[in-house]
């Protein structure tokens, strides 16, 4: 069985095509509409997780309208080698020990950061590619609890682009690729989210037509034109991908909100700065605000701030009460798109809010992001040399394509006449099913590294002291030696899911001059994780460049870190040296970890 999966910023589905008849499944009974799931996520303190509106509701009775309490935890020590000097430093984060759960949301738009690992919950690191691995995995077991059968394959619809970056692109792709083999998937293809679409609408399509797919999420514009219809396969002509979506109009919305906590000069008194008024355009950044050191700034406003809008702050803050507000602005222009009015209101405690939007106030709040998606329709027309003339009919799709300001505007490109608008969120994921079904879309081409996937390219290992080094995949929660209980605890998601070598422990004082080898049947580099306290390296290793991210290990409550060291290796014969560097100096605890990253 093969599926088709929507996993979006905003809502996810799962679809299935058997050639015949689309299947639709019903992955959420709670929400309004069954067959999407909310991409919400809730991690309690017992690491079980919660996704959709179950989510949501978990979080909304544990988390809003509590006090936050902040207290600083050590979480470890460092050892830190400089040129003429050594010392520990000692890591503390601040944590809010009252939270029961945490909250995540938004985390396919966090693939724009190149530098987003995952992020840290409670005593857990959790890398990104797992956070959304406890969205397609529980999807996957819905679909074969639903069909009955093993699901093998898959199909996932991704954005025309993450970034203006084509690295970053790639880089979130082979991140979901990741999150995906977690799963259980082991065909793993992807295909663009308006593609989809179109090869929803293909089937239906009246003739052969040049179609315009408008495709407006949560996270991205997606721009698709195409020749659809008739006994011939789809011929995509031009893909385009805007970095606006949705939620950037939530945020709009949000900052028309500012003046009830402190954006303006009133009543003689000077306005909050925008540095911290910035934390309020989104819910997951204003827990920042309720740090102790915030706190205590925002006491010191009340000299020069209105005291009711630095209550208001602080309730909003401290109360937990982000999401739930987000929840209501999302409801407001929901409103908007069906009325030409609607009321925001929102009360707790010091904090009041009552505003009558009107669509004209709402459109001109997002009058950069329409210029954004008008710019991004030319350009669209221009990649495919068009006119929209040349265009037959335009189809419509994603929850943000509902925002009427759009329809008008693409009326007024291309003629009201031709402007239809699909199922806006089950669309591009009934394509992907057809997809899927067809064994369409592209493999990624990062799959080639992974264990599994491929025709093995690592082999002929010689371990000097003939211990059974194996090779296995590098995860959180990983055994990284055979002969003793160290598991993983931290790693950089680019690392994720590759090939390592569990090594032994036992080796550690090997010398220098005793050597690893190994044969890489193609070009790869050479990750090696060296003990942070060593306070020399062997000199094989200072052939390789430090990494900016490290590597941390823990073994009966007590965590290790490694430093990072990178080297890239043609195809061949692969020699490394033991763990001991050629000076004498102190044992080290840690033999090293090798990890390897085939190049593509």
């Amino acid at each position: 069985m093969h599926l088709g999966i929507d996993y979006g910023t905003t809502n996810s589905s799962v679809a299935r095509f058997d050639g015949n008849k689309l299947y639709r499944l019903g992955i959420d009974p709670a929400n309004d509409n069954p067959n999407i799931l909310p991409s919400l996520i809730y991690i309690n303190r017992q690491h079980h997780a919660a996704i959709g509106t179950r989510a949501a509701t978990e979080y909304l009775t544990h988390e809003t309208g509590r006090s936050v309490s902040w207290e600083e935890r050590t979480v470890g020590e460092i050892d830190v080698v400089a040129a003429d000097m050594s010392y520990v430093q000692t890591v503390s984060v601040l944590v809010d020990t009252a939270a029961h759960g945490r909250l995540l949301q938004y985390v396919k738009t966090a693939l724009r950061d190149p530098n987003y690992q995952g992020t840290q919950i409670f005593d857990r690191f959790y890398p990104v590619d797992e956070l959304i691995t406890l969205i397609l995995h529980p999807l996957k077991r819905m679909a074969e609890q639903a069909f009955g059968e093993t699901c093998e394959g898959v199909v996932i619809g991704r954005p025309v682009r993450f970034s203006d970056d084509p690295k970053i692109t790639a880089r979130a792709e082979e991140i979901i690729f990741k999150a995906a083999r977690w799963a259980g998937f082991h065909d793993i293809r992807f295909e663009l989210e308006p593609v989809g679409a179109t090869y929803y609408y293909h089937r239906s399509a009246p003739r052969r037509q040049t179609a315009f797919i408008f495709d407006f999420g949560g996270g991205t514009l997606d721009l698709t034109i195409a020749e659809v219809g008739e006994q011939s396969a789809p011929r995509i002509i031009a893909t385009h991908g805007v970095l606006v979506g949705g939620d950037d109009l939530d945020r709009r919305l949000m900052q028309s909100l500012y003046k009830y906590f402190g954006a303006q000069k009133r009543n003689g008194k000077e306005a909050v700065p925008p540095h911290l008024l910035d934390l309020l355009d989104n819910w997951q950044t204003m827990p920042i605000l309720s740090r102790p050191a915030n706190l205590k700034l925002l006491d010191e406003l009340k000299m020069h701030v209105d005291r009711d809008a630095i209550a208001a702050l602080r309730t909003l803050v401290t109360q937990n009460l982000g999401f739930k507000l987000f929840r209501t602005i999302e409801q407001t222009k929901k409103q908007l798109s069906a009325q030409q009015t609607a009321n925001l209101d929102f009360e707790s405690g010091d904090l009041c809010i009552h505003e009558t939007i009107t669509r004209a106030q709402f459109e001109r709040m997002i009058e950069k992001e329409i210029a954004l998606v008008e710019k991004g329709i030319h350009a669209t027309l221009a990649k495919a040399r068009l006119k929209p003339e040349d265009i037959d009919v335009v189809l419509r799709t994603g929850g943000t394509s509902a925002v009427p300001v759009f329809a008008t505007l693409l009326a007024k490109i291309f003629g009201a006449e031709k402007i239809a608008q699909m199922e806006l969120l089950t669309s591009v994921v009934g394509g992907l099913a057809i997809t899927a079904h067809e064994q369409g879309g592209h493999r990624s081409h990062s799959s080639v590294r992974y264990l599994g996937h491929a025709e093995p390219w690592v082999g002929r290992l010689r371990v000097p002291s003939n211990r059974p080094y194996t090779l296995y995949n590098f995860r959180i929660g990983g055994k990284c030696y055979i002969d003793s209980a160290f598991t993983l605890t931290r790693i950089p998601v680019e690392l994720s899911g590759l090939p390592a070598l569990r090594m032994a422990q036992a080796d550690k004082n090997l010398p220098a001059s005793e050597g690893l080898q190994f044969d890489l049947g193609r070009p790869a580099r050479i990750f090696i994780a060296y003990d942070a306290t060593a306070k020399t390296l062997p000199n094989w290793l200072k052939e390789f460049a430090a990494q900016p991210e490290g590597i941390s290990v823990e073994q009966l409550g007590t965590e290790r870190w490694f430093r990072l060291f990178a080297k890239d290796f043609p195809a061949g014969r692969v020699t490394l040296g033991g763990n001991r560097a050629e000076k004498l100096t102190p044992e080290l605890f840690l033999n090293y970890l090798v990890i390897l990253q085939a190049s593509i």
